[in-house]
């Protein structure tokens, strides 16, 4: 059977999100955390801190509806995450920050990040890495252009 684009980023999605496993989000608490969309959202807001970063943002950066970004930051909120305040220059706006809770998680994540990135790319030069990100971003742009 010939290898089809769409089942096997779906096989690699998963591979790294299976491995990605879980992240603990306090020492001997058991809870675990889900690395995914939520996860995404506290590392981008910890990395750009300081930075005004609005719902709009997040939903461009991370290609998600507005809804689906406005449940994972309603839960993230609850849970102490992220808090959000009116916009100073535009008061429709809620500018999303990052509290002390997500930068220590953020801490903790980031290395664990970094070790699977290094994993992901063994073996792989980087020309290869460089074909891959450029087959990649085609990829992006033709689903981008299928929308329009």
């Amino acid at each position: 059977m010939e290898k089809q684009v769409l089942f096997e980023e779906r096989r690699l999605h998963n591979l790294i999100f299976r491995k990605m496993g879980c992240v603990r989000e306090g020492e001997g608490k058991g809870e675990k955390r889900s690395f995914r969309l939520a996860g995404m959202i506290v590392s981008y807001l910890c990395e750009h801190a300081g930075e005004r970063i609005c719902q709009k943002d997040l939903e461009a950066e991370f290609f998600v509806r507005g809804s689906t970004m406005a449940a994972a930051l309603n839960r993230l909120e609850s849970e102490g995450f992220i808090c959000r305040r009116a916009d100073e220059a535009d008061k429709r706006l809620k500018v999303v920050t990052a509290t002390p809770k997500a930068e220590e998680a953020y801490a903790r994540l980031s290395s664990h990040v970094r070790a699977m990135e290094k994993s992901l790319v063994v073996g792989i030069t980087p020309e290869q890495l460089s074909v891959y990100f450029e087959v990649v971003d085609k990829i992006c742009n033709n689903l981008e252009a299928v929308n329009q």
